[in-house]
């Protein structure tokens, strides 16, 4: 999946916070009134001696971030993507950041991406060398309708198909729902497919998603996008199904469009589905 920067910025909140398990940093709902679906949120930081910074809103993990961010010696910053279900949260809850041993000194949202949609679940860039593990937090599929959805796609910028993948609910037995010998490989993206997986249950005894690569003789890369694919798709889909022409189309907030080629959600002969 191709990215493409937004320019701009709006700070939310300068200072000198240090930060620990104890002494968490609450940013108010009211600072993210303004904030977009694809916004980069960036906090800054320094003296970073611990190990990890988490965020959270509502007293739990901020939706659509990775479960626990570690800190590099030479890292100053840490930078998330807004989904749909983060940007409601951080609107409604505001946001907190918490971690060991690290003083914040800002937080500002702006210079995101596009391509981010209401099936987008996990959005940023995260480094995949050896053995890597990119760990989604579970809600960031809260409220998800999986009867309704066929798989789940991970893109990335690896540009090839000869690399390991792993996707996993948890360490151990039982906990593996596919690598690179059952899911579908491009250039863009590996593809799970949930037949024959009841992601509900998957998910029930579980707190992250685990996507797991090793580079293997290629160049290591970066995954971009963990995007939810509806079993309904486009409206050639809904036609072709239903043998009714899809003649009355709308978007969610009742424009009425031609076609179902953007991403979003729409109403198709009164029925709800997601463009592609």
């Amino acid at each position: 999946m191709a990215t493409t920067l937004i320019a701009g910025a709006t700070d939310v909140w300068n200072g000198t916070h240090a930060v620990d398990w104890g002494n968490t940093l609450k940013i108010e709902a009211a600072k993210f009134a303004d904030m977009k679906i694809g916004d980069k949120l960036v906090v800054e930081f320094v003296d970073a001696a611990g190990e990890v910074i988490e965020l959270h809103s509502d007293g739990g993990m901020l939706p659509g971030t990775r479960f626990a961010h570690f800190i590099f010696p030479d890292q100053s910053n840490i930078e998330v993507f807004a989904t749909p279900a983060m940007l409601k949260s951080l609107q409604e809850h505001g946001l907190e950041v918490c971690g060991k041993d690290f003083t914040a000194t800002k937080i500002w949202y702006g210079d995101g991406k596009e391509g981010i949609s209401v099936l987008t679940a996990w959005s940023g860039f995260f480094w995949m060398d050896n053995w890597n593990t990119l760990e989604i937090t579970k809600n960031s599929f809260a409220g998800v309708d999986w009867g309704s959805i066929s798989a789940i796609r991970f893109y990335s910028e690896a540009g090839r198909t000869d690399y390991i993948i792993n996707v996993m609910t948890k360490w151990g037995d039982g906990g593996k729902l596919g690598d690179q010998t059952t899911m579908t490989m491009t250039s863009e993206y590996a593809e799970l497919s949930l037949e024959g997986i009841d992601m509900e249950t998957a998910l029930a005894d579980a707190d992250r998603l685990m996507i797991q690569c090793n580079k293997e003789s290629g160049s290591a890369f970066n995954f971009t996008q963990v995007e939810l694919i509806s079993k309904t798709t486009a409206v050639q889909n809904v036609s072709a199904k239903t043998g009714k022409a899809a003649n009355s189309i709308y978007t969610i907030s009742g424009a009425k469009v031609n076609n179902t080629c953007q991403k979003g959600l729409y109403i198709v002969n009164g029925k709800k589905f997601a463009g592609k």
